[in-house]
């Protein structure tokens, strides 16, 4: 049995530059599970108004946050899919093992490249049997969870070809997952004792969305639970929050936003120790928003960055008093690497 595997995350540009920024968001923006409001209207604004602006305003953040590898997030993706890939090649399981079970991790991303199409040829000329999607999004939403799968399934299509099809809906109540955020958190120094205040801050999604059906904060509250539980904490102990909302009107998205409760703390004398638990590789929400707005939030414009480029370490990009402690996302570690790969394991 030959099984293609694919991470599968939104995408970036392919630079920082405008022009590039403007084509990744063209295809983004216009998707049916991101869109605001009816097709017509919604592509009519978006050429006329958000664009031409936006593609400007995005390269300053793209700017901030780009690698010599390119894009964050779609270098330490590909590094992820290397070290699972080496997981399964050390069981005798790799792409070319002699047995019966071989598997070949691909990264791919909805928007831009690689593309979800691109890595299904690959896996088609490699001779997969079977395809397991998973999106590296914990927890479900309608967007971006179901933006992955659709591409998913409108490649295959696109490409008439029927392998046997795995996807994997979410993750977030693995205990491998659980257990790893619980270390990160701990990894920071995390002391509830000593007055610490833990916000997990998520990424918020549309209320017409939830009112749909979207079961994405049912899943966010189980996993505080289970993550709460870990360090040995009350539920009460831990402030969900959301952020990256879209558009002028926050009232539309769920709340509290992670912005607002910063700010009420901003006189209080506790550390903040703030995890992503939803963002398993590091992008523009974090790499840019973290110390560009997060914390300033909580200690005032004074501590915006000092310097024009996140370079590896978000801390040392912020001019901070340390009230503001940032819990690193999962990226490129080996726990990481272990937990996605026994995600897949369970669902074969």
């Amino acid at each position: 049995m030959k099984t293609g595997i694919i991470l599968a995350n939104t995408g970036s540009p392919s630079s920082p530059e405008p022009d590039d920024i403007e084509l990744y968001l063209r295809e983004y923006l216009m998707d049916e599970r991101i869109r605001q409001l009816p097709k017509p209207l919604w592509k009519w604004l978006l050429h006329k108004n958000i664009l031409p602006k936006r593609k400007h305003t995005s390269a300053e953040r793209y700017r901030f946050i780009w690698t010599d590898e390119g894009s964050p997030l779609v270098a330490n993706q590909r590094k992820l899919c290397a070290e699972v890939q080496a997981l399964f090649d050390d069981e005798g399981r790799g792409i070319d093992a002699p047995g019966q079970e071989q598997m070949n991790v691909r990264c791919a991303m909805s928007y831009g490249h690689p593309s979800i199409y691109e890595e299904l040829e690959r896996l088609r000329e490699w001779g997969a049997q079977r395809v397991v999607l998973l999106p590296l999004y914990p927890q479900s939403a309608y967007s971006p969870t179901l933006a992955v799968v659709d591409s998913f399934y409108r490649a295959l299509d696109r490409m008439g070809w029927q392998p046997e099809r795995h996807v994997i809906d979410n993750y977030h109540d693995d205990p491998a997952y659980i257990a790893a955020i619980v270390n990160a958190i701990k990894s920071v120094g995390y002391d509830k004792d000593a007055g610490d205040k833990l916000m997990l801050s998520l990424h918020a999604i549309p209320l017409k969305d939830e009112r749909a059906g979207d079961g994405y904060r049912s899943q966010v509250k189980r996993s505080a639970a289970l993550i709460a539980e870990g360090l040995g904490i009350s539920g009460d102990d831990v402030c969900i929050s959301y952020q990256s909302v879209f558009g002028h009107d926050k009232s539309a998205w769920v709340s509290p936003l992670s912005l607002d409760v910063l700010e009420s703390w901003r006189n209080e004398p506790f550390r903040v120790v703030f995890a992503c638990p939803g963002f398993a590789i590091d992008c523009l929400e974090t790499l840019y928003d973290i110390p560009n707005e997060m914390v300033p939030a909580l200690e005032g414009e004074g501590a915006k960055p000092t310097v024009d480029h996140v370079g590896k370490d978000i801390q040392a990009a912020c001019n901070t008093s340390g009230r503001f402690v940032w819990v690193p996302t999962l990226n490129t570690s080996e726990e990481h690497a272990r937990l996605v790969k026994g995600v897949i394991d369970k669902a074969l």
